[in-house]
């Protein structure tokens, strides 16, 4: 028995967890996705309100002639 050397078990195991890690990873992704297309299906859902007008535009600020 060799004291460096991985068994077929552990070599067994080591591939069953790197499969439950990327399965992990797909599906947060998954998660991310949905989360983030409802988001903007809620956003682009909302409408101005009937009577909205554009806010006033600020007056330039007065500035001496220094001439």
């Amino acid at each position: 028995m060799t004291l460096t050397g991985i068994s077929n078990r552990g070599l067994m195991v080591i591939a069953i967890l790197v499969t439950i890690l990327w399965g992990c990873i797909f599906a947060e992704h998954a998660v991310i996705q949905q989360a983030r297309s409802e988001t903007l299906k809620v956003l682009r859902s909302r409408e101005r309100p009937v009577n909205y007008q554009k806010p006033p535009a600020r007056p330039a600020p007065y500035r001496a002639y220094t001439g």
